[in-house]
């Protein structure tokens, strides 16, 4: 099975396009961690396969590490699954901690 990248990078609701974000700003996340990457991409069975320390051409110091998924369709589509995935997640938890 082909693998691709998946950056926070990508998902990151502080960078323009330029600095390689490729979801939308709707759909950007604030501070994604691989860790969350990893949870909805297993959820979506992407096998996911963290690799902590690497990092983001753009922004070679900050070792904010990578995921790599199986290639099932298009890059921008599976990012935006997992960002949206992420949101709704996060949003499951901070409501079950109000309560």
């Amino acid at each position: 099975m082909k693998k691709m990248i998946i950056w926070p990078a990508y998902l990151t609701a502080g960078r323009t396009e330029r600095e390689g974000r490729i979801v939308t700003r709707k759909n950007a996340v604030k501070s994604p961690r691989v860790e969350e990457i990893e949870e909805v991409a297993r959820k979506l069975n992407l096998d996911p396969e963290v690799e902590k320390g690497k990092a983001y051409p753009k922004t070679h110091w900050d070792k904010s590490g990578r995921v790599l998924v199986i290639k099932a369709g298009r890059k921008g589509a599976i990012v935006t699954k997992i960002a949206v995935g992420i949101k709704e997640m996060r949003d499951v938890k901070s409501k079950s901690t109000r309560k």
